[in-house]
């Protein structure tokens, strides 16, 4: 019935955008009218009919905009919903109610300064472990390297911010954790970081029940104001890189190896959009692999002109990747530029760290080495992207082929688009391909018979029709 009650969510939600997820979830698991409305570090009880006015209000409920918070919230706007069938005989008996139950104001308890960073520490830590994935929903594990270096990244990093484990949670050793300089020396306020540290020490404090700590957080505002600036590059740009690349030789058998390795990783980021890590999980590069009674031909096949790509779970060195098993196809089915990629020339890189992150530092470390003027793995991903734009694949298959939802495809990965591939986009869009019945008429009013041999084997391959 309530968010609360489901099990799977513990520890799966970290940062901000994954909070904001799972309320935007959570409100699926209100009752009808009664939903749950976020105001700022707070949520509201939004209220359809409200027994004091008898129309729409949004009233507190006396939860903080954390996951642990969300999971109350949901769970009074449950009882909310209860008590407006006809529990109370009049409007004031039901506001002593919901001050009482939803607002808790008859409870006043001594805010406990005795539990201390370790022991919430802890309580978050198991709490983490014993979630599950946010996208596979696979059980997490302290042995497995992804899963420990999310916990690391997202967790750890903070908790490490706070100078004794043992001292009680207070807001003096909340604030100082929050302010605490970047790697840099900056003042973090206004950063991904502090914004993240925000949400992370909120639920530190929630959990402690150190009232002071949620008061002065309440005040802050943790938007995040800096961002970083997006690489992109074009095709053209691309293709001239892998050029110059592999025409160089450095006279090392290490350095060439290592030469055609990141740049057939760079060829396969750009053509399927797909992060490093993902190529290193690939399944079907060197030999077919059947799934579900379905064989798919090795990318290396030069007569594999479908060229879908298995992606497993966990990358060849242990690490698991984003959103688990899947599918992906190339963004472009042209010959020519297949060729010129080397797609068909599988070289991938092999590295022995059990590191998850490693695979990309060192193809990123490659970029930076050799000039290529970008460094973000990202930029061969929103060039997959726009590919497919171009190559009219509709943007819900781009969506699946690249592991995310569709509304990340529409809005994140437009901030990053090439101004040269933007105008392929729109220059190759003026004429756009016409419907099968329509495109048969086309040829009569032409003086073309559809119906002969010649002409229907040249509709099956445009069309991509059976026989």
């Amino acid at each position: 019935m309530s968010a609360s009650t489901n099990s799977t969510h513990s520890g799966t939600y970290q940062g901000f955008e994954d909070i904001l997820e799972f309320f935007n979830l959570s409100r699926k698991q209100c009752p009808k009218g009664v939903r749950i409305k976020r105001n700022r570090g707070t949520i509201q009880l939004d209220i359809t009919t409200d027994p004091e006015t008898g129309g729409r209000k949004q009233r507190g409920c006396n939860c903080q905009f954390t996951s642990e918070g969300i999971r109350k919230a949901v769970d009074k706007a449950w009882l909310v919903h209860k008590s407006l069938d006809g529990q109370f005989q009049s409007v004031s008996e039901w506001l002593d109610w919901y001050k009482a139950t939803i607002l808790d104001e008859n409870k006043t308890p001594l805010e406990n300064d005795l539990i201390t960073y370790r022991q919430v520490f802890k309580e978050m830590e198991d709490d983490y472990f014993n979630g599950v994935h946010k996208n596979t929903k696979r059980k997490r594990s302290r042995n497995i390297v992804s899963d420990q270096s999310s916990f690391n990244c997202c967790f750890l990093d903070v908790f490490n911010k706070v100078t004794d484990w043992d001292a009680s949670v207070t807001w003096e050793g909340i604030k100082e954790a929050l302010y605490s300089p970047l790697k840099n020396g900056d003042s973090p306020v206004g950063s991904k970081t502090f914004k993240d540290r925000y949400y992370r020490l909120k639920q530190v404090a929630e959990r402690a029940g150190c009232k002071k700590a949620l008061e002065k957080l309440e005040k802050i505002d943790s938007t995040q104001t800096v961002f970083m600036k997006f690489q992109s590059v074009d095709l053209d740009t691309l293709l001239n890189l892998l050029d110059k690349e592999r025409n160089t030789d450095y006279r090392t058998v290490t350095d060439n190896n290592a030469r055609d390795g990141w740049c057939w990783v760079s060829a396969m980021c750009a053509l399927y959009g797909l992060r490093p890590s993902e190529i290193a999980a690939g399944q079907n590069l060197t030999k077919d692999i059947t799934v579900d009674g379905i064989t798919f031909p090795a990318i290396s096949d030069s007569n594999n002109i479908e060229l879908v790509l298995v992606i497993g779970e966990f990358t060849y060195f242990g690490a698991s990747t984003k959103t688990g098993q899947r599918l992906a196809i190339p963004m472009s089915k042209d010959n020519a530029l297949i060729d010129r990629l080397g797609i068909h020339n599988v070289c991938l890189p092999i590295t022995t760290s059990k590191d998850p992150n490693s695979f990309n530092n060192n193809h990123r470390l490659w970029l930076k080495n050799h000039n290529w003027g970008f460094t973000q793995a990202y930029a061969f991903r929103h060039l997959g992207n726009q590919l497919g734009e171009m190559n009219g694949i509709p943007q819900e298959i781009r969506a699946r082929s690249f592991g995310h939802s569709v509304a990340i495809n529409d809005s994140k990965y437009k901030k990053r688009r090439n101004l040269a591939t933007e105008l392929g986009i729109l220059t190759r869009h003026q004429k756009q391909p016409l419907p099968l019945e329509m495109g048969k008429q086309i040829l009569i009013n032409i003086g073309i018979n559809p119906d002969l041999p010649e002409v229907k084997a040249i509709i099956r391959a445009l069309y991509q029709l059976d026989d």
